[in-house]
């Protein structure tokens, strides 16, 4: 198993016992884009010695003949070496470690705010490329990708993932190749912890952490989990069935962050003072606006009452009014009385 960095065509194309002439081709392609020179040998050790030497041999000349500038000379050893033309190189996605992979999602995720201004051409044509090395069966876009939001959610709380390559490299590869797989996990309330076969479906980056989302078969559940907070995970070599398959939209869907809770019609009414901040940003699929009383605006939604939203509803301050449901009030309210033993008015 690797563990700082990865091969993302070994992904795609697993090791096996025979390779096909696409993936043959392919593979050699992206080796050779990174700036190596290899002689036939060293390119055969590349595919584990599974390969033989004329076969690899007729497929440099078969990417030659395509037009794409494979290149050869001779070494002092008269081996053939084999090199990609440099003007070539740009147009093949590289190899990327494991922290530059993610790091290229964020920076899709991040890219997204300036869709909207003069340079949307640019933006898209960039974000494009980007997708061509971050696969979509890995990482789940949020409603945090709206791009308002997203871009102050960058600001401030980042976790520091260094220490967790082989964790999450496990979990890429486990999503990839739908594998059973098992995890030893802390609870956020219990100070043991807990122990359990899942499967993997996807990461998401939100609000500078990063989770994955897995599938408990045994409760017939998605359940996500903070990836600071897996302390084991083992990729075994069971594969688990497709279905159910994952829909992100029926996830999101009564969710306002990551977690869920029994969905409500939410009614919160914003002064007049806040409602630039509030107005013309998407908050949840659910959303609608309408005019309040002396300029305020109220906004409603369907969504779970999570802490999440409770502490949404918090940061605004004397700017907010909750109006429904009651329950929320209540909920509100006794947050405000446990705040007033903390910080008691002299």
């Amino acid at each position: 198993m690797k563990t700082s960095s990865f091969d993302f065509l070994d992904y795609i194309f697993p090791i096996m016992s025979e390779y096909t002439q696409i993936e043959r081709i392919l593979r050699i392609i992206q080796i050779l884009s990174s700036g190596s020179r290899l002689t036939t040998s060293a390119l055969i050790r590349r595919f584990d010695d599974q390969v033989a030497l004329r076969t690899l041999q007729r497929d440099l000349n078969k990417i030659a003949s395509s037009g794409i500038p494979v290149r050869s000379r001779k070494t002092t050893a008269n081996e053939n070496e084999w090199y990609l033309d440099s003007s070539f190189r740009s147009f093949i996605p590289q190899t990327l470690g494991l922290n530059e992979y993610l790091a290229a999602h964020m920076l899709k995720e991040n890219l997204k705010i300036f869709r909207n201004t003069e340079f949307s051409d640019e933006i898209d044509s960039l974000l494009q490329k980007i997708e061509q090395i971050v696969p979509e069966d890995v990482f789940l876009e949020t409603e945090e990708s709206d791009p308002e939001n997203l871009f102050e959610n960058y600001t401030a709380g980042l976790f520091d993932y260094s220490g967790y390559d082989e964790t999450i490299s496990r979990i890429i590869d486990g999503i990839l190749h739908l594998r059973k797989c098992l995890v030893s996990y802390q609870s956020a309330y219990e100070k043991k912890n807990k122990n359990f076969y899942a499967e993997p479906r996807r990461i998401v980056y939100f609000r500078g952490g990063l989770y994955v989302i897995i599938y408990i078969r045994r409760f017939e559940k998605f359940r996500l989990l903070a990836i600071q907070r897996i302390k084991h995970f083992e990729v075994l070599e069971e594969v688990h069935p497709e279905e159910p398959r994952f829909d992100p939209t029926l996830f999101w869907k009564n969710k306002f962050g990551l977690f869920s809770a029994n969905s409500c019609h939410v009614k919160v009414e914003f002064s007049s003072s806040a409602r630039m901040h509030i107005e013309g940003r998407h908050w949840h699929p659910s959303q609608s606006f309408s005019e309040g009383k002396k300029g305020s605006l109220i906004l409603e939604m369907d969504v779970g009452l999570s802490p999440e939203l409770t502490s949404w509803i918090f940061s605004w301050n004397e700017y907010a009014k909750v109006l429904e449901p009651p329950e929320l009030f209540k909920k509100i309210s006794r947050k405000i009385d446990k705040l007033r033993k903390i910080y008691p008015t002299t």
